[in-house]
């Protein structure tokens, strides 16, 4: 590109004053000065030049990707998906929980066994265990329903019994633990006894084994076990938040028994007070919420008098060596 410029009598630097250097010229651009004479004048044009880069060598192909090998029957290889497909995302989860899968994620199953999991999955597994099974026995449970005894054993199995105003009713109870992840168990077991008892209720039992999915909780009780002198504040918090709740505990809770698993102590207290059934899952609840590693390895519910029921309850505490 060129451009022709035109400018007459430019005034001349001031006297005495310091005179400016001028820049040397930049390499993208030449400048011509063409003085006339006798006009007083000059005239100037600028030829601007592209700017010259220094070639740069393009850096070599990769190396082309060596050829899956065949198996040794000669069959192909099976098609590999164009992008990474997490298939086993759940076993992945697991492992960065435990530190090792168990037998249920090597299996690629969900519903693990309490007998086949890890350690730390137990932890987290009982850890929950007690709000999940009043969560479910609330939901499931219709209005009309009294119960005699709720029982939770050994993070495993929950029994109840009790009596309905309709056998209608019972049976309504009944379909929906059968629709629960978990079992059912059969006669004897879980019944329904065909003539009405006294007031024309109809009695029933139930026993049923949950399986609860925990690997996708938001709370994995493995990273707030802390260390074993943490416990005793672990034991005064239980406390505190029972009495918060109305779970009016009639002794601090007493030390049970100890056992060591691994690098893990496991300490189980008794507790035993009076409460409401409402107040005590509140109280399940609140520990949950503050992120407590109380697990409720059994618990025994009877009434007592109006809405007041008997609670016994044996608490798992579980900390590092």
């Amino acid at each position: 590109m060129i451009r022709l410029n035109l400018a007459k009598g430019a005034p001349s630097p001031k006297k005495g004053g310091a005179r400016k250097k001028r820049k040397s010229p930049t390499p993208a651009f030449i400048m011509f000065l063409i003085l006339l004479a006798g006009g007083g004048g000059y005239y100037y044009y600028t030829v601007m030049l592209p700017e010259i880069r220094e070639a740069h060598t393009p850096p070599p192909p990769p190396p082309p990707k060596p050829p899956v090998p065949l198996p040794k029957d000669g069959a192909k290889p099976a098609d590999l998906p164009s992008s990474h497909v997490r298939t086993q995302i759940v076993e992945d989860v697991v492992k960065e929980i435990s530190g090792e899968p168990s037998a249920a994620a090597a299996a690629g199953r969900l519903d693990a066994q309490y007998s086949d999991m890890t350690i730390a999955e137990k932890i987290n597994y009982e850890v929950l265990f007690a709000r999940n099974v009043f969560n479910m026995v609330t939901k499931l449970t219709p209005p009309g329903i009294k119960f005699r005894s709720l029982e939770v054993e050994n993070f495993q199995s929950v029994y109840l019994s009790g009596a309905g105003i309709t056998r209608e009713m019972v049976q309504e109870m009944f379909a929906a633990f059968r629709s629960e992840r978990g079992e059912l168990m059969p006669r004897p077991y879980s019944n329904i006894k065909d003539d009405p008892g006294e007031g024309g209720s109809y009695n029933f039992t139930i026993m049923h084994k949950p399986r609860f999915q925990t690997v996708a909780d938001p709370y994995q009780a493995i990273e707030h076990v802390g260390f074993r002198d943490i416990l005793q504040q672990h034991v005064r918090d239980f406390s505190r938040m029972a009495g918060e709740n109305n779970f009016i505990m009639s002794a601090a809770p007493a030390q049970m028994l100890v056992e060591r698993t691994g690098s893990y102590r496991r300490v189980t207290f008794k507790a035993a007070g009076m409460s409401t059934y409402k107040d005590f899952h509140r109280f399940v609840l609140a520990l949950y919420d503050a992120k407590s590693p109380a697990a409720f390895k059994k618990v025994s519910i009877a009434p007592v008098k109006d809405e007041q029921v008997m609670v016994t309850a044996e608490v798992l505490f579980t900390v590092k060596e």
